[in-house]
C-alpha cells in the first residue's frame, strides 16, 4: 500500500466513524470577526472535512474548491451541502494540486497543519487575500503525544511563516485541547516580505 493511499484510508476510517450523525459544520468564529475584510473571488477549503471552510466562505465567493484526500469525507459533505452549485469537490491531497498565482481570495485550513504548504499560501492567495487557520497548538503534545509534530504549530512559528503579512490574530487556547488560530491577509504584490 502507498503512502498515499495508507493516509487516505486512515481519514477514511476517520471520518466513516464520526461523520453519522453529523450536523452541517458552522462558520468558524474568526469569519464572524473579520468577514468584513474577506475580498470575495475563489475560496479553498484545505482538507474539508464536512466543510467547516465552505461554511465560514457564506454567500460572499462565487467559487469554493472543497479539497480532501478522504473521499469518505468528500462524500458526506456533498449530502451536507447538496444544492450548492457554487462547490467543486475535489478527492486529493491539497498541497500536491497545482493552483494559479493569486487563485484564491480566502484559505480555510481547519484541523489540517501542513507549514511548507502554508508557506506557499503567499502565491495561492491575491493581494489582500486572507487565511484562516485552526489546528492543534504543539502544546497539545504534551498532554497527548498522538498529533504528529509536523501536524502542529506554535504562534512564534506562525508569526515567522506570515512574515510580512498583516496578521490580524494568533491565539493559542489556555486549556486543553490546545489549539491554535491565526487570521492573516495576504499583503500587496509590493509589500510581500
Amino acid at each position: 500500500m502507498t503512502e498515499l493511499a495508507h493516509t487516505r484510508r486512515k481519514w477514511n476510517l476517520r471520518y466513516a466513524e464520526k461523520i453519522a450523525e453529523a450536523p452541517r459544520p458552522e462558520p468558524h468564529p474568526f469569519a464572524l470577526e473579520w468577514g468584513s475584510r474577506f475580498i470575495g473571488g475563489r475560496v479553498l477549503d484545505a482538507a474539508c472535512g464536512l466543510g467547516r471552510g465552505i461554511a465560514t466562505a457564506g454567500e460572499r465567493f462565487r467559487e469554493v474548491y472543497a479539497v480532501d484526500l478522504s473521499d469518505v469525507a468528500v462524500r458526506e459533505a456533498r449530502a451536507l451541502w447538496q444544492g450548492d452549485s457554487r462547490i467543486r469537490w475535489i478527492v486529493a491531497d491539497v498541497t500536491q494540486l497545482p493552483w494559479p498565482r493569486g487563485f484564491f481570495g480566502l484559505v480555510c485550513a481547519f484541523g489540517f497543519t501542513d507549514l511548507p504548504f502554508f508557506s506557499r499560501l503567499g502565491d495561492l492567495l491575491a493581494p489582500g487575500g486572507m487565511m484562516l487557520y485552526q489546528g492543534f497548538s504543539a502544546r497539545q503534545r504534551e498532554i497527548k503525544p498522538g498529533p504528529a509534530p509536523e501536524w502542529t504549530a506554535t504562534p512564534e512559528v506562525l508569526h515567522g511563516l506570515f512574515a510580512g503579512w498583516e496578521i490580524l490574530a494568533c491565539r493559542e487556547t489556555e486549556e486543553p485541547p490546545f489549539r491554535i488560530s491565526l487570521a492573516a491577509v495576504n499583503p500587496a504584490e509590493g509589500n510581500r516580505a
